[in-house]
């Protein structure tokens, strides 16, 4: 019943459709889609010119054959034309991404809303404790939003200096965009030490789930008694719990660690998502 509940949606173009234009309403799902096409064109083209180099040697056999020389296959013409295609919505994602310094800036300051006060905290830390003041939730998020507030204008500054926009030198723009390649290394880099944070929490999680205490079936509470009145006061007050509510307290607890596991699937699936993105970014860059 599952099974058909799941194909149903699937096998439906209202819903494809619905699903796609959701996608692509948005900055991120229009930016994600874009960069889907974008870093898929180096595999499609490479194909293309592979099956371009496998029909030369099939039509130069058969010129050899019949002597025509007037057979073509626009596969070569398909890669240019990809390749450019590529390169123009790279453009694009950079034109789109002239306004993404504002949610970096947002996200900044939801980290720390007085920022004078935060960095002024932050070298009295240092002053004190030395490096253990990094050691702190924030460090990690500031670190990626930092590394992005400064990814960003170096990247817009090298591409309007190469449409003539901004009169840079070519040893300066080269520069500027070698070091916003940089900081996005460094982004990158922080992402995959977050990726492996995460990966370790959520196995410790697993693992202490799966290792928990089960609770009581209804068969073993079945046979609970209550301690006899000569039993000291302590000893009453735990079994204070009338046998009654055994099956309740083990439904509780059940659902509780159901809740739980569901949300370490959850958790398991995004954490495997984001592993996949940032292993495709990094084979194509």
């Amino acid at each position: 019943m599952s099974s058909k509940s799941a194909s149903k949606p699937l096998s439906s173009p209202t819903y494809l459709l619905s699903r796609l234009t959701k996608l692509t309403s948005t900055y991120s799902g229009l930016d994600a889609s874009l960069m889907l096409v974008q870093y898929s064109s180096p595999l499609i083209i490479t194909l293309l010119l592979q099956l371009a180099a496998l029909n030369s040697k099939i039509r130069d056999r058969y010129r050899h054959v019949n002597g025509n020389k007037n057979a073509k296959f626009g596969l070569v013409q398909l890669a240019e034309g990809w390749g450019k295609m590529g390169g123009s919505i790279g453009e694009a994602r950079v034109i789109f991404r002239a306004f993404g310094l504002l949610p970096i800036l947002t996200w900044l300051l939801s980290l720390h809303p007085q920022p004078v006060q935060s960095l002024q905290n932050l070298l009295l830390s240092l002053h004190r404790r030395g490096l253990t003041a990094f050691h702190s939730p924030k460090t990690l998020p500031t670190l990626q939003a930092l590394s992005l507030l400064l990814y960003y204008p170096l990247e817009h500054l090298t591409w309007l200096s190469s449409k003539g926009v901004i009169p840079l030198s070519g040893r300066r723009a080269a520069k500027a965009g070698l070091w916003s390649v940089r900081f996005w290394a460094l982004y990158v880099l922080l992402d995959i030490y977050k990726l492996r944070q995460t990966y370790l929490s959520l196995l410790k999680r697993t693992h202490l789930l799966q290792h928990s205490k089960p609770p009581v079936s209804e068969d073993e509470a079945e046979g609970y008694e209550l301690p006899s009145s000569s039993s000291t006061i302590s000893t009453v007050a735990q079994a204070s719990v009338p046998p009654s509510s055994v099956p309740a307290i083990k439904t509780e607890k059940a659902t509780e660690a159901q809740a739980q596991a569901q949300v370490l699937r959850k958790e398991w699936a995004v954490w495997k998502n984001d592993v996949m993105i940032n292993a495709y970014v990094l084979l194509l860059n």
